[in-house]
């Protein structure tokens, strides 16, 4: 056999052999489903970034507005099977019944699961409809708390210190920013592990909720970072950030790096380590 033989042997046996590696990378799906807040934009810049760390990963996002939808509103959403770990940026979807079960089937498999942003009140089924109950469901059974409702200024950011250690604060040295995104307030499962708190000002008024009234004064401060074990054992972060000026900030995007790495198991980003950052006009507004 000729050195010319060999050698494209060897790069084919080298490549086939590159290309099963990568396949063993964790898979990680973005499921886009809302308009609001840009993550048409953010959510595909926030991919890249992953696969520079080493995950492969798929954007599920349709074409025109998800919200007004019914049919063929998350193209692509099967992906969900093939998951190592799945992120939702969601907003009232009315999903029909095909769309829903890779979703369901997703959060039974125990596997982890984080949501930004308006994926707390993913859903908006009409009362009659047999999901009607996960409208609230999902921010509170996949994410440890239902939304509730939001305030109407910027968001001032602040680090909890006694939870500083938990790996998806790692190397966040900022203790405290400003968000232009508005609070939202929260409702926690006992359980959730409270990572970074938000005070924002809006009008006082006495909601009734399902789970009981809550007044709401002018200064409200919320978790708006946690951590949590899911009902079905799966690990969840979620973050009621997700503005896109929010992705402007190293701290902010390093902590949803981290949480990518926590929730896979994998050892989280050092501090020499750069993270992304970008400058996006929110184009819903």
């Amino acid at each position: 056999m000729t050195r010319r033989t060999i050698l494209p042997l060897l790069l084919s046996l080298f490549g086939f052999q590159t290309a099963a590696a990568e396949e063993k990378n964790p898979h990680v799906v973005l499921v886009v489903g809302t308009l609001h807040y840009s993550p048409e934009l953010t959510m595909p810049l926030f991919a890249k970034e992953l696969e520079r760390f080493g995950f492969r990963t798929t954007v599920v996002m349709g074409e025109g507005n998800p919200e007004t939808k019914t049919n063929n509103v998350l193209p692509g959403i099967e992906a969900l099977a093939e998951a190592d770990l799945a992120i939702f940026f969601t907003r009232f979807l009315k999903l029909p019944d095909a769309e829903w079960k890779p979703i369901e089937d997703y959060l039974k498999s125990s596997k982890p699961v984080i949501g930004l942003r308006t994926a707390s009140h993913a859903f908006k089924y009409p009362g009659n409809h047999p999901r009607f109950d996960w409208n609230d469901g999902f921010g509170r059974r996949v994410f440890g708390s239902p939304y509730v409702v939001h305030q109407s200024s910027e968001t001032k950011i602040k680090t909890i210190p006694k939870n500083a250690s938990h790996p998806i604060m790692t190397h966040i040295t900022k203790i405290g920013w400003t968000s232009p995104g508005t609070l939202y307030l929260t409702h926690l499962d006992k359980d959730c592990l409270p990572l970074v708190s938000g005070s924002g000002t809006g009008r006082e008024r006495l909601l009734k909720k399902s789970f009981g009234e809550i007044q709401v004064k002018k200064t409200e401060t919320a978790s708006v970072a946690w951590a949590w074990k899911n009902e079905w054992g799966g690990k969840s972060f979620y973050t009621s950030l997700g503005h896109p000026g929010d992705f402007a900030g190293e701290s902010f995007n390093r902590m949803l790096v981290n949480a990518v790495h926590w929730g896979l198991d994998r050892p989280v980003p050092t501090a020499e380590t750069k993270i992304s950052t970008w400058k996006v006009k929110r184009a819903d507004k």
